[in-house]
């Protein structure tokens, strides 16, 4: 096995058996889903190996390339503010804008390149991350994998119990190689939405 299945294969374990301690024996249903899990998370690693050298030898995009592509506005809410570069992190390209209604309501916007050394170290993380499909749920809200547009995405809901405002967030992976985040008071519905105002094909043909 590769180094990063290896690693993949012992984080998985780890986290295996931090849950549900209560639960000496789990039934069946439980080993059966751990194990398709474990084969999915597998074979992605062996997907994210073969291509994380032609990552690695990426160029990243440049802070104007990035900028370009930070929306003006995103469900009719003006963009308060934004950056673009990392001055902690100058071999790593990434993008961020806030975005806020008349009455206060916010929406933000990230964007993170995977070229580069730091940039797919990152990136592989998210990967096995969306390569497993589950859904969580709680009295207060829940988040699971899904696909927006066709690109692998992970969302989440979360309702504050004192007046029931709802915020929202999604994940998504563009060409293995881009995660774009966004989160705000909106409901999911109206995130979706938000997703579909940012040019993901644009990132697309970026990747090329």
């Amino acid at each position: 096995m590769t180094r990063i299945i290896i690693t993949t294969l012992s984080i998985f374990f780890l986290i295996s058996c931090g849950k549900n301690k209560e639960k000496e024996e789990p039934g069946l249903l439980n080993v059966i889903e751990g194990v398709s899990d474990l084969n999915q998370i597998a074979k992605e690693a062996e997907k994210i190996e073969e291509e994380n050298d032609q990552l690695i030898a990426a160029t990243p995009i440049s802070n104007e390339n990035m900028k370009k592509n930070l929306p003006e506005t995103i469900l009719g809410y003006p963009r308060t503010k934004f950056s673009v570069g990392n001055q902690f992190m100058p071999d790593v390209s990434m993008g961020e804008a806030e975005y806020e209604s008349e009455n206060g309501a916010f929406i933000s916007l990230s964007i993170l390149d995977g070229a580069g050394e730091t940039g797919s170290a990152m990136v592989t993380l998210a990967r096995l991350g969306f390569a497993r499909d589950f859904e969580e749920q709680t009295d207060r809200g829940y988040r699971k994998s899904t696909t927006i547009k066709g690109y692998k995405a992970v969302e989440e809901v979360e309702k504050d119990p004192y007046d029931n405002r709802e915020t929202s967030k999604i994940d998504l992976m563009v060409a293995n190689r881009f995660l774009i985040s966004l989160e705000g008071d909106a409901t999911i519905k109206q995130l979706r939405e938000a997703v579909g105002e940012v040019n993901l094909e644009a990132f697309e043909n970026l990747a090329e």
